[in-house]
This record gives structure tokens, sequence and C-alpha cells, in this order.
């Protein structure tokens, strides 16, 4: 088999250059139903920067933002979908060429393998499996929902009921939302030499909010399951426990649809 330089290919071969795209052409993927459950809340700078890579920094404000993501009516998953839950961290990147502040992601964790593997090759999206349940609407009405592993939980978001918000708010949402890139550092270590890849990523997830609900009240609570019951997952969650809580800003609830621009997925410097 000859392989097209030009072409993008995954593993296995034996597919073939994926998409059909070719490498200068990437596409943008659309994500036909989405809907987001988060909680952004204040933490040190200090405790945002332990987490960074070198050439990284804590943006002006100290945020951690906490989500869950539903997403559904997808190509690559023959319209299907699958579940995100996401911690990531206001940050930027300044370097000799480029200048961006964004998102930087810690963590996602996903309930299927075939967008963990996509994320993590092409975007260097640090991506790892995890359980991740349904929401769920209490009779006190709050909102909940848990990612998990092997049956142990590992941590869990529990929005205090919201309020459904006009058109007008929903448009400033959209916008603000989507003015901030995702940011990552792609890693790829080999077995002997240096690294496959090294190097910060960026790329951007556009949301079109059809409804919104949001308040100012929740909490972001973890599980208590130790090394022996759910092993490296532990090191993350300890990383993750290390960003306290000083100030709720945001919780909310939208739903609507999105689209992952690969097109502008690209390498800082």
């Amino acid at each position: 088999m000859k392989i097209d330089k030009n072409k993008y290919y995954r593993m296995p071969f034996i597919m073939g250059p994926w998409g059909g795209f070719e490498k200068d052409k990437p596409p943008q993927i659309a994500y036909t139903e989405v809907e987001v459950l988060a909680m952004q809340y204040q933490t040190d700078f200090d405790a945002i920067r332990a987490l960074l890579p070198d050439c990284y920094q804590p943006d002006k404000e100290p945020t951690v933002t906490v989500l869950f993501c539903y997403n559904n009516g997808l190509f690559f998953m023959a319209g299907g979908g699958y579940v995100m839950a996401i911690v990531q961290v206001a940050a930027r990147f300044d370097g000799k060429q480029d200048h961006v502040a964004g998102d930087y992601v810690l963590v996602i964790f996903e309930n299927d393998t075939r967008p963990i593997i996509g994320g993590r090759e092409d975007l260097g999206a640090p991506k790892i499996y995890a359980d991740i349940s349904q929401i769920k609407t209490l009779t006190n009405g709050h909102l909940r929902c848990e990612a998990s592993i092997w049956g142990h939980m590992l941590f869990g978001l529990d929005l205090s009921p919201l309020k459904k918000q006009n058109a007008v708010v929903r448009l400033a949402a959209s916008k603000m939302v989507n003015a901030r890139p995702s940011l990552a550092y792609k890693y790829i270590d080999t077995l002997n030499g240096p690294p496959d890849a090294d190097y910060p990523t960026t790329w951007k997830m556009e949301a079109k909010i059809e409804q919104l609900w949001m308040g100012q009240s929740g909490e972001v609570y973890f599980g208590s399951a130790g090394t022996e019951d759910i092993a490296e997952y532990k090191l993350i969650m300890d990383a993750l426990k290390t960003l306290p809580v000083r100030k709720i800003t945001q919780t909310l609830r939208f739903r609507g649809s999105g689209v992952n621009r690969y097109d502008l997925y690209r390498r800082l410097r």
C-alpha cells in the first residue's frame, strides 16, 4: 500500500485516508445535538500555574470550568454520539509568534474509544475513558451528573435550580463561549528516544445555543477511591483536587448544536 503524504491517515492503515480530506484542508465536524451542564468558579493563580506546562500562564482571572457535554448526530459515529466530562482552566500562551488567551484543557473524560483516539491523535487533547451518567433531575430541582470508572465515582457536578434565559442572553452567551479557543499540549512519547510530538496546540468548538438556563449555585464533588481501585486515575483526581473553589461565578445548562473547527487547529509557536 502506497501512503499519500498529502492525505490524512489514522491507525489502522487498512482504512486508507480518513474522511477523504487533504492535510491542508481539515474539516468542520458538525455536532447535530449538544447539551451542556457547566460550573465556573474562581480558584488560586498558583493552583492553576502548577498544572500548566511551562509555555502557558494563568489568564487574568483564575477561572476553572467543569462541564459535562452530551453529543449526538455525529457522522464519524454513524449518527450516534458520546459524552464528555471536562475540566479546564483559563490560560494564555505568549510565544514568539502567537499570543492566545483561552481555556487550557486539563483532562477530558469520554465514554467511547472512537473520539478519544481521534482527539488524542489529531489535537493532542488529554482524553481518557470513563463511564458518564445521564443528566439526573432530582426531586429538589437540582441537576446532577457523574463520571466513574470500574464502578468507582471520580467526580460529579450538582447544579442548583437554574433560570431560563431569553434570546438576548442566549446570543451574548454564545459570543462569550465561542470567543475562547481550547488550548492543550500535544505530547506523544516513544519507547526510546525523544517524544514523537511535543508542542502546544489550539482549536475551537463553536456552539449554537438554542435553549439556556443559568444560575450561580452548585457543587463539584469527588469520589474517594484509592490507587488500588482506580490505578492512575487517582493521580488525575489528586491533581484536580488542588484547584480549590473560592467563588462560584456561573452555572448553566444549554441545548443546541456545535461545530468542531478542525480547520482552525494549529500548533502554537
